[in-house]
Order: C-alpha cells, then structure tokens, then sequence
C-alpha cells in the first residue's frame, strides 16, 4: 500500500441545536491492520443524511453511542483493498458503515449492515443512494408498504431528498396516475418536476398548501409516502379515499421539538372510516430483500425509468459542510462525497 496514513473527522463536541463545523476534528491517523475476520475497505463516497444529528447526540435505539472522540458514523461505499474474511474478497464493492475516513476496518458484525453490491456496471456512487439504503427504503414503502398499483393517485412529502427522490420515480414506475411531491422552496419544486419524476411539486413555503393538494387531488388521494408527520399527516388523513394507503417513513418535522410540542392529530379517525391503512417501516428489518431491491432498482435505471439525482462534493475535508448544507435546506436528492480523488 503506497500510503501509511490516511486521514477521518472525529467529534469534537456535542452539537447544541443544529451541527456546526465545530462539532468535527479532522485528524491523520495510521491506515489501521485488519485481523482474522475483517477486511479493510478504501472508501470511495460517504453519504450524509439529517439522522446524523442524532447520531451524535445518542437519540437514536439502532446505533451505538457516541462519544467525544469518536470516528463520525456513517455508511459510503467501499472497495476491499485487504481481506482475513472468509465472507468478501479483495476487490469486492460494499456498502456499510464505512465511518467518516478514508479507509474503514469492516468485520463479520451485524452491526455494519454491510451489503456486497452486484450491479458494478453502474455507478458506485449509487451505493450511497439509488442502490443502497435510501433506494431500498423508498422501493420498500411505496411497492411493499404502500403496495402502489396502477391508476393510483400518490403524494410523498419530503420529496427532494434523498429517499423521497427515489421515491417518485418508483411510483411512476408502478404505473400510478398521478405523483406528487412536497418540499420546500422554488429551487426544490423546480428539481421536483424536472429532474425527480414528479408531476407536479407543491412548494410547503409558499402559502395554499392544502387548497394546492385539493387541487392536485380533488377526488382524494390513495396513497401519501410520508417523511415529514405532524400536521402535514394530519391533513391527508383528512383527504385520504377508501382503501388508501400510508406508508410512515420519517418525521423530520418534529425531530427537533420536545414530544410535549408535537401534532396532536385530529383526523386518526379517517383510518378506520375509509377502511384504509398507515403503516410504518424501518429499512434495517429487511436486508433479507436487499438484493431482489437493488436488481428491481438497477433495471428501472437501465431502462431509464429511474434517473438518479445526486449531488457530490469532493473530498474528505468537505464532510462536515455537506452535513451541515442538509439542514439548511439548500440541496436536493442524495447528498455524498467522493473520498478517493
């Protein structure tokens, strides 16, 4: 290996309301030597998502506590340079919880959720999106939770992200009549309908947001894919048909309040009138679906009726910013970097 040293952001401090560039140290460390059973993997792209936050502030129950100090979680995409494993061999591209650095120590663990991606042909970077954890969990909750099906009218909230960009053009996909996306602002709306498969965007900024879902769904909607909760869930509720389906992925509209400050909804009752069903999902409970996802994702994108959108920084020196961009609201679709220049 013609480098000793490699570089990684550790935690500097714990974050007080929203991260900060402060909250992160990058530090020069020796590439570290595996040991039987593990592979070193050289990282290609690391993706950051809005639960990072939580990461650091150990609100979460499916990662492990973190301390100062600590290599900042995250999963990216890897190449394995070194192998003492018997389960993946040199050359083999993974997706798992690469930790911000450039190289990263993966062991036969559960913990990493780590997945040998087949469809190489394709961009790596897709790892990080399309291909990986947030394509999984959009292809889960709309085609498995919310069973889209032909003529179906579907709304997604969150649209622009990284999920919810995946998210509309698997509805279109699965043959609904109709697909609209929420986000917030003109710049997202616009990337909404041009880049992301979307019918047609409401803008959650802008004034009218129920009259505009009244106009888009006059006749009710079949199926919500939901990443935001609180009262934006509970207004569709109010406007769901018979049957419909709601599929709860996220509520980043409340991860920051206190639970005393949270919705209280009004229109739970609409569930059981129109006989309809809300289910929520967790991406890490189905890794026995991985590859029948990926090999469904990687054919839509063949055919052209996925067209993933990524935006990508370069360079490790650039993780933080790229954490602290999704909180301000300035970028859409799934957010990464590329790590080997």
């Amino acid at each position: 290996m013609e480098h000793t040293k490699m570089k990684q952001w550790v935690m500097s401090s714990k974050p007080k309301g929203l991260v900060k560039p402060t909250d992160f140290r990058l530090e020069e460390v020796p590439i570290p030597t595996i040991a039987k059973g593990e592979v070193l993997v050289k990282t290609l792209y690391l993706g950051v998502a809005p639960v990072m936050l939580r990461y650091m502030t150990n609100e979460t129950s499916f990662e492990r506590p973190m301390h100062i100090g600590d290599v900042m979680i995250g999963r990216g995409v890897g190449r394995v340079v070194e192998s003492k494993s018997s389960s993946f061999k040199i050359g083999d591209l993974l997706q798992t919880k690469l930790g911000w650095r450039e190289y990263g120590v993966i062991k036969d663990d559960p913990y990493f959720m780590t997945y040998n991606m087949k469809n190489t042909d394709l961009s790596s970077s897709y790892g990080v999106g399309a291909l990986g954890m947030n394509g999984f969990t959009a292809i889960l909750g709309m085609r498995d939770i919310a069973k889209v099906k032909k003529g179906d009218k579907v709304l997604v909230s969150g649209a622009a992200g990284s999920v919810g960009s995946m998210a509309g053009f698997i509805a279109k996909a699965l043959d609904c009549s109709i697909v609209v996306g929420i986000a917030g602002g003109e710049k997202k709306c616009k990337l909404l309908t041009e880049k992301m498969g979307y019918d047609a965007a409401i803008d959650y900024k802008a004034e009218g947001l129920y009259e505009k879902l009244d106009h888009y769904f006059p006749h009710g909607i079949d199926v919500f894919f939901d990443n935001v909760g609180g009262e934006l869930l509970d207004n569709v509720l109010a406007r769901i048909n018979r049957r419909a389906r709601i599929a709860i992925c996220g509520r980043i509209s409340e991860y920051l309040i206190p639970p005393e400050e949270y919705h209280r909804p009004k229109n739970m009752y609409k569930i059981g009138l129109m006989d309809s069903k809300m289910e929520g999902f967790f991406i890490y409970d189905y890794q026995e679906h991985y590859p029948e996802y990926e090999n469904q994702l990687a054919q839509w994108i063949r055919q052209g009726k996925i067209i993933p959108y990524e935006d990508i920084g370069q360079g490790i020196e650039n993780m933080p910013e790229a954490l602290i961009s999704l909180y301000k609201g300035t970028k859409g679709g799934t957010r990464m970097v590329k790590i080997e220049m």
